[in-house]
C-alpha cells in the first residue's frame, strides 16, 4: 500500500540555478511557491515529488520546476557521502543557446508551426521528431513557393531557378535532407552536432526567405 502527503512548503529565499529560456543561458531563479508530494510504498522506498513556480531574478519570467527524489536512487558527492540526487524537469522545455527565432510571426502560419514544433522537439531531445521537422521545414517551404519537381531534391533545385535559394544554399540543404531521409525512413537519431547545425541552417532559410524581406518592407512603409 502506498501512503502519500501533499504540503504547501513555506519558501524563502530560496533560489534555484536553472536555464532561462529568455536570457538564453543558466541563471539565479527565486522559488515563489513549492507543493510537496510526498509518498511512501509500505516502508520500502520512499520518494517526494517538488512543483515549484520560479521566477528568473535577471528577466522575471515565469517557469515550473519538478523536482523528484527517491530512496533507491543513491550517488555519492564529491566528499564521498552517499546522498539521494535529485532529477529536475523544466516546463516550459528549453535549450541553452537555442532560444526561438525573433519576431516568427513573420513566418507564413504553416512553416510558423512546424518551426515551433520542431524547436519543442530539438529543446526535448526528442531527436528523431527533431530530424523529421527539420525535413518538414524543408517541405513547407518548397510547398509554400511553389516548387516543382517529383522529389524534394527537385524541388530545391527548383528554389534555385526561382532565385529563392542561392546554389550554395542548395547545396547546403541537399546535406539536410539526408538527415531527414536517416529520423523517417532509417528511424536513426542524428547527432546533437548534426541537429544543431541542420537547425541552424533552416533557421537561416526562414530568416532569408521570410524574416528579413517582411523587415525590409516595414522600413520602407515608415
Amino acid at each position: 500500500m502506498v501512503t502519500t502527503r501533499t504540503t504547501i512548503k513555506k519558501v524563502k529565499d530560496e533560489n534555484r540555478k536553472v536555464a532561462c529560456s529568455k536570457c538564453n543561458r543558466k541563471t539565479n531563479h527565486k522559488v515563489l511557491t513549492c507543493v510537496e508530494y510526498y509518498w511512501d510504498a509500505n516502508g520500502d522506498i520512499q520518494g517526494y515529488d517538488n512543483y515549484e513556480t520560479i521566477s528568473c531574478l535577471g528577466c522575471d519570467e515565469i517557469s515550473f520546476r519538478l523536482a523528484s527524489t527517491n530512496s533507491d536512487d543513491v550517488d555519492q558527492d564529491e566528499n564521498g557521502e552517499l546522498i539521494h540526487p535529485e532529477t529536475e524537469e523544466i516546463f516550459p522545455q528549453r535549450l541553452i543557446g537555442r532560444s526561438p527565432l525573433d519576431e516568427q510571426y513573420h513566418l507564413p502560419s504553416k512553416i510558423r508551426q512546424i518551426y515551433k514544433e520542431t524547436h519543442s522537439a530539438l529543446s526535448s531531445k526528442l531527436k528523431i521528431l527533431a530530424g523529421v521537422g527539420v525535413g518538414a521545414l524543408i517541405e513547407s517551404v518548397c510547398l509554400e513557393e511553389k516548387a516543382g519537381g517529383s522529389n524534394l531534391k527537385e524541388r530545391i533545385n527548383d528554389l534555385v531557378k526561382k532565385g529563392i535559394l542561392t546554389q550554395k544554399s542548395a547545396d547546403i540543404l541537399h546535406e539536410t535532407r539526408f538527415l531527414r531521409n536517416r529520423s523517417a525512413h532509417e528511424i536513426e537519431a542524428a547527432t546533437d552536432t548534426e541537429l544543431s547545425v541542420a537547425f541552424d541552417i533552416m533557421e537561416n532559410l526562414l530568416q532569408t526567405v521570410y524574416i528579413i524581406p517582411k523587415k525590409a518592407d516595414g522600413l520602407k512603409k515608415s
